[in-house]
């Protein structure tokens, strides 16, 4: 089945003066994208930290602040140490600002050795004497999740050992640091499918096999987070400070914005913007909710892991508002919503959900506007989605907002292929059984400019 594009640049993009860059390859096939730090924890639609520090390179000077509004994992603010740069980042999810905090945060190796050498063998002990039958061990109160579903009893147990010496470390920077290595283990001995961010137990017969090694496990991922650590204590900027703040990008320089957050970016206005904004709601596109959910759970003991924050970060992402936007002149934007109102019939909803999406989008782009400073670059990298098989032009409708904004009439867009995000390549656009359409194997880099 053909895909409906649009045919032609609107008026709006016609006076905007989009320079594209096809001559360069972006693409980082063959690189490694896991190096250092960037590699404790996986992530959904991570961003490929070559071509971040490609934009720090050549758009941002040495000693700025680098922002990043919807920081994800952290990949930004490594990049950004890397480069002698300060940074800020900002993300609604708990889990998320958890693994920004650590990767971008170089801690001393003999204090993260000497740590897990006490550490290792507590639990290792207290492990071993549960599996002989010598203690039994209560699990945490789940109540109100469905969190039996996914674990075996004795792996809650094993995982329970581990979260209550973890709860007892008292240097918070300690602490944190392993309760990434944790995260990870809670994924990788639960019953979800490997390889995928959306929550699908494994077939039934490989359940009833299914027999996790908990400790071994958290052993081998806590071995590897320490030779990154290490790694990343040699060769980052150890000078520059790196922030990370679990807040709401649509709320920045408001009262319901973190009052230190706001002060720090009104004190040290950022000179770059770098950031991969949702491609779209999360019901429909990167569930990072439901990727963070079980880690989530096991952390809550941490700030900012309560359980109601966790079931909603999917619910709170961005296309949960009405779309206002629709009252602004951006052509691109309504002629793609028409077209997925004659392709939605008789659903007659999603373009109403994709307004919704672009309303809290434009809202971002605003503030991000705000706190950039004069000359200060914005570089956002984007997929075009496809929605009732339209593909939406997404890098076009942002060239739109920014100059409705105040970036300047100059706008360059770079194109690249997608190799390496765990990305869907196909999905089923109306969710019936046997249509399949494309979803996102290229995305653009848009760099815009305040003047």
């Amino acid at each position: 089945m053909e895909y409906s594009r649009l045919r032609r640049p609107l008026s709006s993009v016609d006076i905007i003066n989009v320079r594209f860059v096809e001559d360069e390859d972006w693409d980082f096939r063959r690189a490694d994208t896991r190096y250092l730090t960037h590699g404790l924890h996986p992530y959904p639609a991570r961003m490929v930290p070559q071509v971040v520090g490609r934009l720090l390179e050549r758009y941002a000077p040495k000693g700025c602040v680098v922002l990043d509004p919807f920081c994800g994992s952290g990949t930004v603010l490594v990049e950004a140490r890397l480069h002698g740069m300060n940074s800020v980042g900002i993300d609604i999810n708990p889990l998320a600002c958890l693994l920004a905090r650590v990767k971008s945060t170089p801690i001393s190796p003999e204090k993260v050795r000497k740590a897990w050498a006490s550490l290792k063998a507590t639990i290792g002990k207290e492990i071993g004497l549960l599996r002989f039958g010598q203690i039994d061990v209560d699990i945490p109160d789940f109540s109100g999740t469905n969190i039996d579903y996914w674990y075996k009893p004795t792996t809650m147990k094993e995982l329970a050992i581990i979260r209550n010496h973890l709860k007892e470390i008292e240097d918070d920077e300690i602490r944190l640091f392993f309760d990434v290595p944790f995260s990870l283990t809670a994924r990788n001995v639960s019953g979800t499918r490997k390889g995928e961010f959306k929550l699908f137990r494994m077939p039934e017969e490989e359940w009833k096999k299914y027999e996790p090694d908990v400790f071994g496990t958290f052993v081998k991922h806590v071995e590897d987070a320490i030779e990154r650590m290490e790694e990343f204590y040699k060769k980052c900027d150890r000078s520059v400070f790196s922030r990370v703040f679990m807040a709401d990008t649509r709320k920045i320089l408001t009262d319901d914005f973190p009052r230190e957050a706001n002060e720090l970016l009104l004190e040290n206005p950022p000179k770059i913007i770098v950031t991969s904004p949702p491609y779209g709601d999360s019901k429909t596109t990167v569930a990072y909710g439901q990727f963070s959910r079980l880690s989530a759970l096991w952390l809550d003991f941490e700030e900012g892991f309560d359980r109601r924050t966790i079931m909603a970060v999917d619910r709170l992402s961005l296309g949960g508002k009405a779309g206002w936007v629709l009252k602004l002149d951006l052509p691109t934007l309504h002629q793609t919503l028409e077209m997925i109102r004659k392709n939605d019939r008789p659903y007659k909803a999603r373009d109403k959900e994709v307004a919704a999406f672009f309303s809290d989008l434009y809202q971002c782009l605003e503030n991000m506007h705000k706190v950039l400073d004069s000359g200060g670059y914005c570089c956002i990298v984007i997929a075009n989605r496809t929605v009732r098989r339209v593909q939406i032009p997404t890098h076009a409708i942002i060239a739109e907002m920014g100059v409705k904004i105040g970036f300047e009439n100059d706008i360059t867009i770079i194109p690249r292929n997608i190799p390496t995000k765990r990305l869907p390549w196909k999905n089923a656009p109306e969710n019936i059984p046997g249509l399949k359409g494309k979803t996102m194997s290229k995305e653009n880099i848009i760099i815009m400019k305040k003047p």
